[in-house]
């Protein structure tokens, strides 16, 4: 019978793959009458202001990379009063992007129905973001990247540099990705393609740099204190519950925080942990890359994924979107080996409407302890995702260690 099963679904892979592809998309449908919230009127105020000659970053504040804005800038113009409507078309592609891309590379890299898997996961996923999904930005970071490993694996190795640039440009995080990959591309002999193509899509923002103080957002975005999602306000916030600590659920110009004396303590302690854990992740993915032997798909997106979860998990800002970042790298991870990483993301992505906008009270009061529970074993999800990856990393490196101790004295022995 599951034989017979399997044999089916190999017959008819292609048409399985649309199925979900469809049916995922039509779950995100009643997004396009949803109204407006908060950071989609925040692009389309950004818009505004430089259509009537204000300069970012030197006439008004933009906690948003200069390569953000055109994505704000290109729904303005099907109107100011339209702008909603032509953020969440943008947004509806851009997730239609990302899953051809899972498609192309599963059905690139299998010819069984595993290459189903990765588009499976997230499209099983993206259904539970759709109050955010299409009124946030981080969803074209997010494709960019998966283009990035898309175009990788298909040795274009120069677009695939400057893609990661332009991804940096727009949201920062993928700088993450930049030296394992370049360790990968100098592996292949490719490095120069990939540098020139690096330094060519971060040229537009050296150049602008001497018109535009444009690095000043990442100021806007170190003074955050702890983000009501944070991990470290999801401990501190379940100890409220039980009355260990007197704590404020306060919003902060456009975020919730949880404030109070425990938090001020631990506030400075957090951001060592984040600088700690992201650098030893830079490290360990970069080092993994330099001993990884017949790079896959797989093991390139679970090389990156280890620094990019450490810089979320660690942080002391993780808001509800940032789970996009994870999904389509975190759905590749299933395309060879074990796929339990790829499916515990993907249900810690499940969990988001049970904490935002919040399943049973109103999210600007602050979550009730069922909530928090829920809100902590996402955070401790993420926590045994991380660690999974170092395991991998490690076993990465020793693996190619040992084969080539292994193979030495056979080399000396025919000399």
């Amino acid at each position: 019978m599951i034989l017979r099963l399997t044999n089916l679904i190999n017959r008819h892979r292609f048409s399985l793959a649309y199925g979900i592809m469809l049916v995922s998309s039509l779950f995100l449908l009643p997004s396009f009458k949803a109204e407006m919230q908060g950071d989609v009127g925040h692009y389309q105020g950004i818009a505004n202001d430089i259509l009537k000659g204000s300069l970012p970053y030197r006439d008004t504040v933009v906690e948003y990379p200069p390569y953000a804005i055109p994505f704000f800038l290109l729904p303005r113009f099907f109107g100011n009063d339209n702008y909603l409507n032509g953020f969440i078309g943008f947004s509806f592609a851009a997730d239609w992007v990302a899953k051809l891309c899972l498609f192309i590379i599963g059905f690139r890299q299998s010819k069984t129905a595993r290459a189903l898997l990765p588009l499976l996961l997230y499209c099983a996923a993206i259904p539970f973001t759709r109050f955010f999904l299409l009124q946030r930005y981080d969803l074209f970071p997010a494709v960019i990247c998966l283009a990035a490993v898309w175009l990788f694996f298909s040795q274009r190795l120069f677009l695939c540099g400057l893609a990661i640039s332009v991804g940096i440009g727009v949201k920062l995080y993928p700088a993450l990705f930049v030296p394992p990959l370049f360790i990968l591309a100098f592996r292949l002999g490719k490095w120069k393609s990939f540098t020139w193509g690096f330094v060519i899509g971060l040229l537009p923002l050296l150049l602008l740099s001497f018109y535009l103080p444009w690095w000043q957002f990442a100021q806007f975005q170190a003074d955050r204190g702890l983000q009501v999602e944070s991990l470290y306000a999801s401990i501190l916030w379940l100890g409220k519950q039980l009355g260990w600590f007197h704590l404020n659920w306060i919003y902060t110009k456009m975020w919730y925080e949880v404030q109070g004396v425990a938090a001020s303590a631990l506030l400075p302690w957090s951001r060592a942990l984040f600088a700690g854990t992201v650098s030893f992740s830079v490290v360990l993915s970069t080092w993994s890359a330099w001993r990884l032997d017949q790079p896959s798909p797989t093991k390139l997106s679970r090389i990156l994924l280890l620094p990019l979860l450490a810089f979320m998990v660690f942080n002391q800002v993780l808001s509800p979107q940032y789970m996009i970042w994870l999904l389509p790298l975190a759905a590749l991870t299933a395309l060879e080996g074990d796929w339990w990483l790829g499916m515990l993301i993907a249900f810690a992505t499940m969990l988001t409407p049970i904490i935002y906008p919040s399943l049973y009270q109103d999210y600007g009061e602050g979550l009730n302890l069922f909530e928090t529970v829920i809100l902590l074993m996402r955070n401790m999800l993420l926590v045994m995702a991380w660690m999974s990856l170092i395991r991998f990393c490690r076993k990465v490196g020793h693996f190619q260690a040992h084969q080539e101790m292994t193979t030495l004295p056979a080399n000396g022995a025919g000399t």
